[in-house]
């Protein structure tokens, strides 16, 4: 077992994010997905706008995508509110498409009070003081200061059953990308048992050049296909 002591200076460390973000208002990445070598859809993600929620300023994410073998198509699209100096979620919106049948959840989350609550439903949930949704996550790895070699246990996922979330930093690689070839830092995150790939530009942009990403129909890759508004990957 860790020490908690080394656990808090894991989480300290990944904490201290960079300034400033590697990204801004206005980069959109878009993906192609592919089950094995075989095309299934598209997605992207962008930073769409600064916003003000509840009296704070916070960045605006989305993800949008859709695919999927024969007898799984699906839609989905995402938005994230963060708020953009000490990097917590505010609000996340998920909906999800398929055969017809819509799954759709609004959350409020609340850092000062630890809490969040879903929209439509009474109560609300314990959550960290410090969260983040799965989209924000994304960004949030972006912009924190990895090692290769190391791992990081964080408690910061909005929903405390899926926490500790763990951040194994495997290597570097050489990953393809719209521009070239490019070196990459390799990151497992894994929460629940479940594990998702990561391979970010090992650079100060920090671009998730590709992701691997477990669905119930199999592992999907997707992969950087084009960007506006920020850097060139190669």
């Amino acid at each position: 077992m860790i020490p908690a002591t080394q656990l808090l200076a894991q989480a300290a460390l990944l904490a201290k994010l960079a300034t400033p973000y590697p990204f801004s208002v206005g980069e959109t990445l878009t993906y192609e997905a592919k089950l094995g070598y075989f095309p299934v859809g598209t997605a992207s993600v962008s930073v769409t706008r600064l916003v003000k929620e509840r009296g704070a300023q916070a960045f605006e994410f989305a993800a949008t995508g859709e695919g999927g073998p024969p007898g799984w198509r699906v839609q989905y699209d995402m938005t994230s509110r963060v708020e953009t100096t000490r990097f917590h979620s505010l609000r996340f919106h998920r909906k999800l498409v398929q055969g017809g049948k819509v799954d759709e959840h609004s959350y409020i989350i609340v850092p000062d009070s630890a809490r969040y609550r879903e929209e439509g439903r009474a109560g609300d949930w314990m959550a960290p003081s410090d969260p983040l949704d799965e989209l924000a996550f994304l960004y949030y790895l972006r912009s924190a200061k990895l090692e290769v070699g190391r791992s990081y246990s964080l408690s910061r996922y909005f929903k405390t059953g899926y926490n500790p979330v763990q951040v194994e930093v495997t290597g570097r690689e050489s990953i393809d990308g719209p521009d070239g070839t490019v070196p990459c830092l390799a990151i497992r995150v894994t929460a629940r048992g479940s594990t998702v790939r990561a391979w970010f530009t090992d650079d100060e942009r920090r671009l998730p050049l590709q992701l691997d990403i477990p669905l119930p129909f199999g592992n999907v890759t997707f992969t950087l296909a084009g960007q506006r508004g920020s850097g060139s990957a190669g």
